[in-house]
């Protein structure tokens, strides 16, 4: 009897250990879960304060305009669909067939595009470049939604001018505009799809570079790249960075695998803001040979040599 009860009360004791182990390993998950979630609700809360501030980087004072380098231009206001009255540039190329809508980074303004509008009025190409609301002399507060419709506002007044021809515009997007070109050509007619150093989706960049919290639940804005080019039936072309250290490599590689045909894909040697290729020469000629591959016919191509003349000729005649 003795050892019977001595046995009892022992698996009693072990019970009554195994019973506070469990509630200890309980308690601890509790807090740690509890932890994560505070955690999570503060990341939350300032992603909410700081998303706006972090996304978009607008410069308000236009400092220079294409006369600053010797190129003539008109300076456009036009108003959005919700009463946002936006500031752009149209600069023409002589007789070009070509025009470029040109939706700009995430930062700074009119006065940062000059390179790039340099860039395609030496190719021969027609470009219209503005502002986001909230961006240079254009009113409003930036936001994905805005964002768009400033795009669609830009197209839309571009083809009243009667000095274009409207079934040669093409969408061009530069690291935050690709989201919002992309969604241009599903809601307006383009001939093409230029994308360079843009990014699958928000959340996804986002999560590239958020670590151990998965940041890409918590920011509210989207700008969903790539379910757009796989609905987008137009001639696209995909231009990355091998070393862009913003937007990384894999983020246009995979834009470019999961868009639908026809599509073109150039990498370069360079990082995000690295103009030494996408303001070259070469990049010209890669430029025009997109535009020749997909019946474009090309405006004007003052870099091209002889021997490329002839075999862009040829070409011509081939096709």
């Amino acid at each position: 009897m003795a050892n019977k009860s001595v046995t009892t009360k022992a698996a009693k004791r072990k019970a009554r250990i195994r019973q506070l182990i469990y509630r200890r390993i309980k308690n601890n998950i509790k807090i740690v879960l509890l932890t994560l979630l505070c955690v999570l609700i503060l990341t939350k809360i300032a992603i909410f304060f700081t998303e706006e501030r972090k996304l978009y980087q607008p410069d308000k004072e236009v400092t220079l305009t294409p006369q600053s380098i010797g190129v003539k231009y008109e300076d456009i206001y036009f108003k959005t669909e919700d009463g946002e009255k936006l500031n752009g540039w149209f600069v023409p190329a002589g007789n070009a067939t070509i025009t470029i809508l040109y939706c700009a980074g995430r930062g700074g303004n009119l006065s940062d595009r000059l390179r790039k509008v340099k860039f395609f009025h030496r190719t021969g190409l027609n470009v219209f470049v503005f502002d986001y609301r909230g961006f240079g002399n254009s009113s409003g507060k930036p936001s994905e939604k805005g964002l768009y419709r400033d795009a669609r506002a830009a197209y839309d007044y571009l083809i009243t001018r009667k000095d274009i021809n409207r079934d040669k515009i093409v969408a061009y997007g530069k690291s935050l505009g690709g989201p919002v070109a992309a969604d241009l050509c599903l809601h307006r007619r383009l001939a093409a799809l230029i994308l360079e150093s843009s990014f699958a989706s928000l959340k996804t960049y986002v999560g590239d570079i958020g670590g151990f919290l998965p940041t890409e639940w918590l920011v509210s804005e989207k700008f969903d790249t790539i379910s757009r080019v796989k609905r987008t039936r137009i001639p696209k072309l995909f231009v990355h960075g091998m070393d862009d250290e913003i937007v990384i490599f894999s983020e246009g590689r995979e834009l470019f695998d999961k868009a639908i045909p026809p599509k073109e894909f150039i990498p370069y040697n360079g990082t995000h803001d690295d103009n030494l290729f996408t303001t070259s020469s070469a990049y010209r000629d890669r430029l025009n040979k997109f535009f020749i591959d997909n019946s474009f016919y090309p405006a004007q191509k003052p870099a091209t040599s002889v021997s490329q003349n002839a075999q862009i000729k040829q070409k011509l005649i081939n096709e």
